[in-house]
């Protein structure tokens, strides 16, 4: 955040001979909080009209920008929104992989105007990451660096942990007073940091037991996992999600005609290979993502022009360059675009018997 946000004590920079003595973090001034309208802050019509929700007043620093063409999908919302008024600390979303768990957290800070520190989980992640470090400095000392966890629990903002099971267990369960708002000590400094009360621990996950091809993913320790609020999320919905391709077509400058032929289309090819991939169906290895159907959706507007002069199918050519498949996959997926476009990559009709 800003420094002018008076938003509690700061820690004075200090050498590995000197511990840190600031004060706990005091609550956030009421100025910096702002109330929403639910219905429009998220595009949901069917929220009541007077359904309000806290956010934070505009101009912070760590603020996700806003995807204007982001559709909220109306359950994912309402557990966000219980989890946001209940007072919770930690909570995790869980899916296959691009089911848009990341975005859901993005665009919610970003509607709300609340800053989101995010950090990419791995193997290699440790403590010192996540809480702070010192680091040394051009006069040759040593100054104490927060990372995120410890700044939001300063600020009384957020952090997200990105691919959350894929930290080493033992890191994660180092997290478990932060996440139920106790306060900790920073061994190296010394100072006790008491989070603000609105600060917020997000994760993001595939499952372990996921049919998906996701590496590295852990167990988490059961006490852990006992401190979080659990979300669990598919893809989103036909409907939304060809609502969503058909918006970022349309700004693109593809004509909406053309947009909802391409949003019908690709939509419907995605969701039959999620079906086979399910039921594991030969030669499907993988699901094919929001994100990778956004792709598509834009390489088919972008070569259909060009191959229709050739005689040649753009939905058919532009996957290819859309999505890395074996090629196995590749043939069983173009077999279903011909099915649910009426023709092949050489634009013959296959209607009828």
């Amino acid at each position: 955040m800003h420094s002018n946000a008076n938003n509690g004590a700061q820690v004075a920079p200090t050498t590995t001979n000197e511990a840190a003595k600031a004060e706990s973090p005091q609550a956030l001034p009421k100025s910096l909080f702002q109330r929403y309208a639910i219905r429009s802050t998220f595009n949901i019509p069917e929220a009541p009209e007077k359904a309000e929700i806290q956010g934070m007043a505009p101009g912070l620093y760590g603020v996700p920008r806003i995807d204007p063409f982001y559709v909220f999908e109306t359950e994912r919302l309402r557990d966000l929104t219980m989890f946001w008024v209940g007072g919770f600390t930690f909570c995790v979303i869980e899916g296959d992989p691009s089911a848009g768990k990341s975005s859901l957290f993005e665009q919610w800070h970003a509607r709300l105007n609340v800053p989101l520190y995010k950090i990419s989980c791995g193997p290699t992640t440790e403590n010192y990451h996540l809480i702070g470090q010192y680091l040394p400095t051009s006069e040759g000392t040593l100054k104490w660096h927060d990372g995120p966890v410890t700044r939001a629990c300063r600020e009384g903002s957020s952090v997200l942990l990105d691919e959350y099971n894929n930290l080493d267990p033992a890191e994660a369960t180092a997290l478990n007073l932060v996440l139920e708002g106790y306060s900790f000590m920073i061994p190296q400094t010394g100072e006790i940091i008491q989070p603000a009360p609105t600060t917020r621990i997000f994760g993001t996950q595939n499952s372990v037991d996921s049919l998906a091809a996701v590496a590295g993913r852990n167990v988490m320790d059961v006490a852990n996992e006992d401190r979080c609020f659990y979300m669990e999320v598919d893809y989103l919905r036909p409907d939304l999600e060809t609502e969503l391709v058909i918006r970022n077509l349309v700004a693109g400058g593809v004509s909406t005609a053309l947009s909802e032929t391409i949003a019908s289309m690709t939509v419907a090819v995605a969701n039959k290979v999620r079906r086979a991939f399910r039921e594991g169906a030969d030669g499907i290895e993988k699901p094919i993502s929001t994100r990778a159907v956004l792709r598509w959706a834009k390489l088919t507007a972008m070569y259909q022009p060009v191959l229709s002069k050739q005689t040649r199918s753009g939905i058919h050519y532009a996957l290819r360059r859309a999505l890395k498949m074996p090629v196995t996959m590749a043939s069983a997926v173009n077999e279903m675009i011909t099915l649910v476009a009426g023709y092949d990559e050489n634009c013959r009709s296959k209607v009828g018997p």
